[in-house]
């Protein structure tokens, strides 16, 4: 990360990455270059690479602001694959490649940092050299993150009854740091107590100190170790993975199509349920059904529960059956299910009612309900009414006003959340909705218990059954356990201060989580309780006791080793900004979902934290402090412009609708930090101008997020790791239009068709190639809107322009001189 002059125009590195190969970073100036690199504060002779505006004199005007030179993020896409080793050859800690690069991880002692990131890669000695940095100190917890191909899968380990060896008082589990003094005695890297090495587990050391057989040992060796659990681990045996489908067939339900949509999407998936799957299915109008379903009968019975204000499971057992068994009797039953109810009338909705009486019928075994809704429960246990939170309002005190609308309604949801995640049942929830149906509300079931909230606004068959059958799918597909209980150790002198995420927490040390997936991702903030010792690592370890879909009780434990710095100018060089862009979304969302915050102060705490950062950087680290330079350092250029996008977003933005604002901030809480950076800053491509090789990777470069990129002679994809938005310009010519979108009339084109037509023309293939290779990237499904110049839902596409000045905030070019005013103010 040595000296690189600064010099314009070149490309820059990827973003949070060193400069790689002598590539210098960009320094994005319109006047003169800065002739001297920043430096360290304790190094005068160590020069740390850093960005520099230039603004007018005091900074008080935007006129000599070069756009084309601010700093931007550069999405590389690498042809060669990248390999990342977690430790050196000399056994030194190494920095993270970005969370946005795509790369090969080898783990040689410290977890894969899919699995744990942390905002900073080497930690301050101090908690005041941590407030001295305006950085935040917190690790991004993903356990079951989906590993690269070529990566080599987490070993398990098997110890028979002995089972982990682990620290007699701390109770940490074995680790490549934990020292043996001999083979008698081993030291703990977190606690530095002396524990007896058990019998069976004793082994003579070499003239390395080291055990010699450390190499066989997978625990000795690897980050990243799972254990099969002794029955000590064991309240119970574990259960088969069990599932009960709660069907909306309401009015409303029936004739948009939900009813049908959800009964299809279920039974195209069964067979991607595990090996041993207990399924039960149960409708809901104003009252709730359950089908009792007999092994051997052909029909089910239906048995009815008409107290929806105090909801129950009608039978104690019988209402789950075994998948395999029964496969047809339940494929008969969901396929009469929208015949039953085709003459239903209008009526009240006691959807949560059933997840309720649901929840009791899981009771016993624990799983997971599966609630497929259309409309508001409006009857019953849990009901709400839609609120008119800040939509549409533009009165003056919006963005100062508590937004009530995000805390849940009433306390139902809460005890009904703690119950169910008590009895290790996890809530989805698949919102199938045309109107308002308090997301807010709604959203704590999932939240609680570490469950799955998916919404398809202005649901449409044609439109949104492709999304909703790859929701369910992979719902089922992807890396998860059941039953599980996590907690994070750390170093002495290191604590854990709060965790961030869906989940329940009923005590102080662990989280309890009915269900964990791969798509979710822990925030565990730390705080200093002591001094930790320059030059030595810091350790943080992971340990999640779970459940498997197949029935086996395991222990997933992930450990990294962190270097400690008495050197402001080294936290940051190894600063992380995508984990710290993450951070300061969660950040947001867990204020903003409390009621209690306001936008004005999420805004504001954004803001401050990142001009606290510039401000400290350019106080103790940088040189040649021009008072007409904005100075940034080089691995966290892009801050104010992923501010300045959180600000913009459907989170804070003042004009967003209730549910679009609480989707957001419930995807906030748990999305990793490869998946909040397109959040608050997407990408942006042309693709009428495509390369035609017709496969991906390399990803073409990215545009800036600004309408001046824009031209009506165009098509251009925007995807923000969620969805992708499509806009079409009016003037895309003739031969482009028809070879991409099959029409010579853009008015042809149906308005927010969720996919792209599949044509036999190069253009074509090659679109979809790339559409394909994004959501490869994304690990998601995506749904397509295809938009054109004029169309009502065009501001879905400009409302992620960050870059503009809009009524949401400032531009880019404004924002960077308003934070150069408050980094000078705070300066004098």
């Amino acid at each position: 990360m040595g000296g690189h002059q600064a010099m314009v125009g070149q490309q820059p590195p990827m973003m949070g990455q060193p400069p790689m190969m002598g590539q210098p970073p960009v320094v994005p100036m319109a006047g003169p270059a800065a002739t001297a690199a920043a430096r360290d504060g304790s190094h005068p002779h160590r020069p740390i690479p850093d960005a520099r505006v230039a603004h007018g004199r005091g900074g008080a005007t935007t006129s000599r602001i070069d756009p084309s030179q601010i700093p931007r993020p550069a999405y590389v896409s690498h042809e060669e694959k990248v390999v990342y080793n977690t430790r050196s050859e000399t056994d030194q800690a190494t920095h993270p490649p970005a969370a946005t690069l795509e790369y090969v991880g080898c783990d040689l002692g410290s977890a894969n940092p899919r699995y744990m990131r942390s905002t900073m890669s080497s930690l301050p000695h101090s908690g005041e050299l941590l407030s001295t940095s305006g950085m935040p100190l917190c690790i991004m917890a993903r356990p079951f993150a989906l590993p690269h191909p070529e990566e080599a899968p987490i070993p398990v380990i098997n110890n028979g009854t002995m089972g982990p060896v682990r620290c007699g008082r701390c109770k940490a589990y074995m680790n490549p740091y934990m020292r043996f003094l001999d083979h008698l005695r081993f030291e703990c890297n977190f606690c530095y107590f002396v524990t007896e090495v058990p019998h069976e587990y004793m082994c003579n050391l070499g003239v390395d100190g080291k055990r010699t057989d450390w190499t066989e040992r997978q625990e000795l060796c690897r980050g990243s170790v799972e254990y099969v659990a002794p029955d000590e681990y064991m309240v119970r045996p574990p259960m088969a993975p069990t599932y009960v489908f709660l069907i909306e067939v309401t009015s409303q339900a029936i004739h948009s199509g939900v009813t049908t949509s959800a009964c299809e999407v279920i039974s195209r998936t069964l067979d991607n349920l595990p090996s041993g799957a207990q399924v039960g299915v149960a409708t809901v109008d104003s009252t709730i059904h359950f089908y009792h379903l007999k092994e051997g009968a052909e029909k089910p019975s239906m048995l009815i529960v008409p107290d929806v204000d105090d909801s129950y499971a009608p039978l104690k057992s019988g209402l789950v059956v075994d998948l395999a068994k029964n496969r047809s009797a339940i494929d008969s039953l969901l396929k009469v299910i929208p015949e039953t109810f085709s003459t239903a009338s209008m009526g009240p909705n006691a959807s949560t009612a059933g997840i309720k009486a649901a929840i009791e019928c899981l009771k016993p075994t624990g799983g997971k309900v599966m609630a497929f809704l259309a409309t508001i429960p409006n009857v019953g246990v849990g009901k709400v009414e839609a609120r008119v939170g800040t939509a549409g309002q533009r009165t003056g005190n919006i963005e100062k006003e508590p937004l009530k609308c995000m805390a849940p309604a009433n306390r139902d949801y809460t005890n009904m959340a703690m119950y169910a995640s008590e009895n290790q049942v996890c809530v989805d929830l698949f919102l199938c909705v045309s109107s308002a149906v308090d997301v807010a509300t709604l959203g704590v079931l999932p939240r609680l218990t570490g469950g799955s909230l998916y919404r398809y606004p202005g649901f449409n068959v044609q439109q949104d059954f492709a999304q909703l059958h790859n929701d369910l799918r992979w719902n089922f597909i992807r890396p998860q356990g059941l039953e599980a209980v996590m907690r994070v150790r750390a170093s002495t002198g290191l604590g854990v201060q709060d965790y961030s995420g869906f989940f329940a927490k009923r005590t102080v040390a662990d989280i309890d989580l009915a269900a964990i997936d791969s798509d979710k991702t822990i925030a565990v903030t730390l705080r200093y309780e002591d001094k930790l010792v320059d030059g030595r690592d810091a350790y943080v370890q992971c340990a999640l006791l779970y459940t498997t879909t197949t029935q086996e009780r395991r222990i997933r434990v992930h450990t990294i080793a962190l270097p400690v710095t008495s050197v402001l100018g080294q936290l940051f060089r190894s600063a992380d900004l995508d984990a710290q862009s993450n951070w300061a979304v969660r950040r947001a969302a867990d204020k903003l979902l409390t009621g209690n915050g306001t936008l004005a102060a999420a805004k504001d705490a954004s803001l401050q934290q990142c001009i606290s950062t510039l401000f400290a950087y350019r106080k103790f680290c940088a040189s040649n402090n021009s008072s007409g330079q904005l100075i940034l350092p080089e691995g966290l250029k892009t801050l104010p412009l992923y501010t300045l996008g959180l600000h913009k977003s459907y989170g804070l933005r003042s004009d967003a609708s209730p549910d679009d604002r609480a989707m957001w901030l419930y995807r906030a809480l748990h999305i990793p930090s490869e998946l909040s950076t397109p959040a608050v800053y997407p990408r942006l491509f042309s693709v009428h101008d495509l390369p035609q090789h017709g496969a991906f990777p390399p990803i073409p470069p990215c545009l800036w997020l600004s309408a001046e990129k824009l031209n009506q002679e165009g098509a251009y994809l925007l995807e923000d790791g969620q969805e992708i938005l499509i806009w079409i310009g009016r003037q895309l010519p003739l031969e482009t239009l028809r070879a991409l979108f099959g029409t010579e009339n853009v008015d042809e084109i149906i308005s927010s068709r969720a996919t792209l037509p599949v044509l036999d023309t190069v253009e074509s293939k090659t679109l979809n190639a790339f559409v394909n290779a994004i959501r490869k990237q994304r690990g998601a499904f995506m749904r397509t809107r295809i938009l054109k110049r004029g169309d009502t839902l065009e501001t879905l596409f400009y409302n992620r322009l960050s870059e503009d000045r809009s009524p949401s905030g400032m531009s880019y070019v404004e924002f960077l001189c308003h934070c150069h005013r408050l980094i000078m103010n705070k300066s004098n």
